[in-house]
């Protein structure tokens, strides 16, 4: 009876963290996209996409309540699209009108809105020049 027990308890902590190691994994796969590619490719709703190159388009911001999960529109210049932050960390200082983002979450193509639970923000100045193009490329080439 004992060794029975045991052996049970050991199926439910395998299982157990075999799907902790799955889901983490699906988590942290995404495809990297700038917001023309997403316009131009429109994957399915159920995709994770990190959308680079773009930044927030000034007074669109708009904080909920709380002050901590703010919808806001992003542009390439091209382009523009909604976005609703999910996420639960706190937002950095850096994250302002005219603030370049990357945002990691799910594009929906019906109401052509993306829902972000990563934001990243940069320093516009502090990286002026770098191209978001070459970040894609380089990681391209080492997915081949």
């Amino acid at each position: 009876m004992r060794r029975h027990k045991f052996t049970l308890g050991s199926i439910v902590i395998a299982a157990g963290l075999l799907y902790l190691f799955v889901a983490s994994v699906q988590q942290s796969t995404a495809t990297h996209l700038t917001l023309q590619n997403l316009m131009i490719k429109s994957p399915g709703d159920s995709q994770r996409i990190q959308l680079g190159g773009v930044t927030v388009v000034p007074g669109s911001i708009e904080w909920d309540q709380y002050h901590s999960r703010p919808e806001f529109t992003i542009t390439d210049g091209e382009h523009t699209l909604n976005v609703r932050y999910t996420g639960n960390a706190v937002l950095p200082d850096t994250f302002k009108d005219k603030a370049l983002v990357v945002l990691e979450g799910e594009y929906h193509q019906t109401n052509n809105t993306f829902t972000a639970d990563v934001v990243f923000a940069k320093c516009p100045s502090k990286y002026e020049g770098q191209s978001y193009d070459g970040h894609v490329q380089a990681m391209n080439d080492g997915n081949s």
